[in-house]
């Protein structure tokens, strides 16, 4: 059995959209009400990648996680801080999947720059929550019913982790273009998927 976690692609995009298709369809982990067609999907991989890293962990060629990172606000004081999503593939879930791509994801940013990262739970979710807190973050804050899906309203908890010591004065982070050509990245990608593999 073959498994690697590396960076994704466009090429991508058909699987990428098959496991986060139910998420948007039948739940309210995501807060998007309608699933988004596969060049969307697609669209945002290739968009995504210019700044912040998007890794897919592939088994056998079947993509079974995925993890990116995404802009956490619009004003320029938050240039360091992101915003991070994870998905694991149904029946996939328990086996370290989760643990080894957020460890790679967070370890990726920590080394481009970034200081903070935020995750949104749709709560209750003991099983994320539980994740969160195992990996680091902590609850930084509740929205009571500020999201309205599937005929309820739907509460969010943002959880945060520091990434790293804050700077005096932070240098400007390195797009993730840039960063994925440097052995570093590679290196914790390896790392990654030794984790998945038990390497």
């Amino acid at each position: 059995m073959s498994t690697k976690v590396r960076v994704a692609s466009a090429f991508d995009g058909p699987q990428i959209h098959a496991i986060y298709a139910p998420a948007v369809s039948e739940t309210a982990v995501s807060f998007e009400t309608a699933v988004p067609a596969v060049d969307e999907v697609v669209r945002r991989i290739e968009d995504n990648l210019a700044i912040y890293p998007y890794i897919v962990a592939e088994r056998d060629g079947e993509i079974v996680s995925y993890v990116y990172a995404r802009r956490w606000r619009a004003r320029r004081a938050y240039d360091w801080d992101v915003e991070i999503t994870a998905f694991v593939k149904e029946g996939n879930e328990g086996r370290g999947i989760g643990r080894a791509m957020y460890t790679a994801l967070t370890r990726l940013l920590t080394a481009q720059g970034f200081a903070n990262a935020m995750a949104a739970i749709t709560v209750p979710n003991d099983a994320s929550t539980s994740f969160h807190e195992s990996m680091g973050f902590h609850r930084a804050g509740t929205f009571p019913a500020c999201g309205y899906k599937l005929g309820s309203w739907h509460t969010v908890e943002f959880w945060w982790k520091q990434l790293a010591d804050l700077p005096d004065e932070p240098q400007p982070t390195i797009p993730f273009k840039t960063f994925r050509q440097f052995p570093e990245c590679e290196a914790i990608l390896t790392e990654a998927t030794e984790m998945l593999t038990g390497g």
